[in-house]
């Protein structure tokens, strides 16, 4: 499910009239909380990090899932809400299929028109016909206005979203659909990883890893997001996972255990594996078994989303890349977006800009007056 993908890319590129729709309704749900704003210090610290050199911990290890790992590049599944995909699969299928239905009903009783001309004198018939009609042009009127854009966040889109580290290039690029932002070409040395630096914080368990491109080191005038790999089990799992691709990234493949590599291939059984991640060996995972019939459902839903959808391959610069005598990919700017989209995402360009905490204001220290000897 490509769901949070698809909000960053939608309010990149929101018009006027939707921007002003979504400020006044995130008002309206912060009214009364207290804004938060980054210390400038912070802010310009974790901004000139150089995470090529930072050592996120001592044991490089991850998961993935993996789809490539050679001399030239390192490829993980990318996704925000893997775990979550399959439900939207079925009801989409369901709703597709009773519109189907009602097409079908059509089609036979045009047919039997076209036999027997005369049935357009049966009151009964002519009475049918017109409802089925009515009936199937209402279900394909609201399915293209309404639910064709959540239908599409699972199926018939890219199979996967895949982000690969091209260690000869020191590029990243992320295959993504075109209602997501479409392909990226990042540099590696502006990426950043926001939950893996530092301490890690205990409510980061049950997250995926998350890498990061500003707009004031790549120029871009919205800020790119990605979430990759499987979610968190314990402690340590998001800084091991950075660590692993850092070295990988600067050393070769040599520096790290060779991962397990996953086929692309839409398989049944690795489509269940999404929802038993992050349950460890603690309740959760016997949660997930007893709701063995809602996560078989959805799982089933999940194949069925793979079955429908297709894994495009990657442009042949960026297939190439790395290789002796091929040119390094173009770093994806703004001019490669439509003059619209351009637009668009400069009007949004404020959206992105660090809100500074204000400076904290100076409180005067109160003067305790003598007390007048005339009270007691």
């Amino acid at each position: 499910m490509y769901f949070i993908e698809s909000e960053f890319w939608k309010q990149a590129v929101q018009s006027q009239e939707e921007r002003q729709e979504t400020e006044r309704l995130v008002a309206e749900f912060d009214k009364g909380k207290r804004k938060y704003k980054i210390d400038p210090e912070k802010a310009n610290q974790e901004l000139g990090q150089d995470h090529t050199q930072y050592q996120f911990s001592d044991t490089p290890y991850s998961e993935g899932p993996f789809y490539a790992f050679n001399e030239r590049y390192l490829e993980i599944r990318g996704g925000f809400l893997e775990e979550r995909r399959g439900l939207i699969t079925l009801i989409s299928l369901f709703y597709i299929s009773s519109t189907l239905m009602i097409i079908s009903f059509i089609v036979r009783f045009t047919l039997d028109l076209i036999k027997e001309p005369n049935l357009l004198f049966d009151g009964e018939f002519v009475f049918a016909f017109i409802g089925f009609i009515c009936m199937g042009g209402g279900l394909v009127y609201y399915f293209l206005k309404k639910i064709w854009k959540f239908t599409r966040l699972e199926l018939f889109t890219l199979r996967h979203i895949r982000v690969r580290f091209n260690r000869i290039t020191r590029q990243v690029y992320i295959q993504r659909p075109g209602y997501c932002g479409g392909l990226l070409v990042l540099e590696w040395q502006q990426m950043q990883w926001p939950l893996a630096y530092g301490k890690e914080d205990p409510n980061a368990i049950g997250i995926r890893n998350m890498i990061s491109w500003h707009p004031y080191v790549t120029g871009l005038p919205y800020l790119v997001t990605q979430a990759i790999g499987k979610r968190s089990e314990k402690l340590g799992d998001l800084p091991n996972e950075a660590e692993f691709i850092r070295r990988y990234m600067e050393y070769g493949p040599d520096s790290v255990a060779e991962p397990k590599v996953s086929s692309l291939f839409p398989w049944p059984l690795p489509c269940f594996y999404p929802m038993f991640e992050a349950t460890g060996k603690n309740w959760g995972k016997w949660m997930t078994i007893l709701a063995f019939p809602a996560v078989a459902s959805i799982g089933v839903g999940y194949w069925l989303s793979q079955l429908l959808c297709w894994q495009p391959r990657w442009p042949q610069d960026i297939e190439d890349a790395g290789l002796a005598g091929k040119p390094r990919p173009k770093t994806t700017t703004l001019d490669d977006y439509s003059p619209e989209i351009q637009e668009r995402l400069l009007a949004n360009a404020d959206r992105w800009e660090i809100k500074l905490a204000d400076k904290p204001k100076v409180r005067k220290k109160r003067v305790v007056k003598d007390k007048p000897d005339n009270i007691d």
